[in-house]
Order: structure tokens, then sequence, then C-alpha cells
């Protein structure tokens, strides 16, 4: 089990100083269809954002050029909305601001964002709508580059999809993936389950039969 402690961290762009809770160590045991860790703590984990500025300290120290683009993204509109998103969604902002968001990353946080939404109908729509266009835009490139991650990544979104009610859009994703998981008896099976919540009108979160 996951112990819960008090951790230091400093804001990367003002230097303010903050205390966060969290824990040092926990195990997993698995995965939701949509992706969500399964283990001894609450995914996702907690972000240590600056009490200030809302900035997460993730960025370690940040160029010159890095801290300029810091402070425009936090005077911005875009940022002052953002205040009332989840952690997730701030840091994917902040990262494509920062230009330290690659496309794994940005799938990622959206689909970290969307973990962080549960029982948020509008917000979920929405960010499920934002995790699926932002990894149609990279995928080309993420298939290429591994193609295990990429179809997990794509059975995950299709489930965040099918949860949103989007039902046809989740199939459509799932025929594009099923001819790599001849070779991914685990991924074989995710589908397989997502296409029986499909066919029920199922939009709950499920685990993999």
């Amino acid at each position: 089990m996951g112990i819960l402690m008090d951790f230091e961290a400093t804001c990367p762009l003002d230097g303010t100083a903050f205390t966060y809770a969290s824990t040092p160590s926990y195990s997993t045991f698995g995965r939701a269809l949509d992706g969500l860790p399964r283990g001894s703590w609450t995914f996702p984990l907690k972000l240590p954002e600056c009490p200030a500025c809302g900035l997460a300290a993730v960025f370690g120290e940040l160029t010159s050029q890095e801290r300029a683009r810091a402070a425009e993204l936090i005077e911005s509109e875009a940022w002052s909305a953002a205040r009332a998103e989840t952690s997730y969604w701030r840091l994917n902002l902040a990262e494509m601001a920062l230009g330290r968001a690659g496309g794994w990353t940005r799938v990622d946080r959206l689909l970290s964002a969307t973990w962080q939404t549960y029982g948020d109908a509008e917000r979920y729509g929405r960010y499920a709508q934002a995790v699926g266009q932002t990894l149609d835009e990279v995928s080309d490139a993420l298939k290429a580059e591994s193609l295990e991650a990429w179809a997990m990544f794509q059975s995950f979104v299709a489930n965040v999809e099918r949860q949103a009610g989007d039902f046809k859009r989740a199939a459509t994703r799932l025929d594009r993936l099923e001819p790599t998981a001849v070779e991914m008896p685990d991924l074989g099976r995710r589908i397989a389950r997502t296409r029986e919540l499909i066919a029920d009108g199922d939009r709950g979160q499920a685990d993999p039969s």
C-alpha cells in the first residue's frame, strides 16, 4: 500500500516553495479498459501544482526561453480558463506552451485528464474528443515508433470514446486497430470485451475479462 506523505516542491517559474501530499511508492496490478491503472494508490498521481500560478513543478530548471513562454502562458486567457480544468489538462497545456510535449506525452496527459473527470459528463465528453483528435494527429508517428504501445493507446482511447457515448467512433477505432491484435493476446481480449460493451450500449468503466 502507498503511504501518504508531504513533499516539498518549488515552482519552476517564480520559485514559490510549497508542499503537496503524495506517496513515495505504490504498486499496480493491471489497467482498466480505458487505461486507468489498478493499484495501491489513487490514479492519476497528484501533480505538485504551484498554489500561486498553477504551474506544475515537474519541469526542473527552465531555460530562459521556456521561462518567457511560461510567463506568457500564465498571463494568458487560455491559462485563466484552464484553472477550471483538471491538473493533467493544465499540464498538457503547459508542456505544449514550453515546447516539451511530444506525441506520446500529449496523448498520455489528456488520457490522464479523462480519468479525473468520471462523473462529469460534459467535461468528460470534451476531454474524450480532445484525446481522440490528438491521438489521430500523431498516430502515424507513434505507430512507426512502437506498434505495441500505439495499439494499447488506441484501445484505451476507444474505451474513452465508448464511455463518452460515442459508440460509432469507438467501433471505428477498433476496426482500424484489430489487424494489429493477432500477436497481442491481451490486446485481442481488450478489443473483444470493448466490442461486447459497445453492442450492449454500455458506457460504464470496465476491466478486461
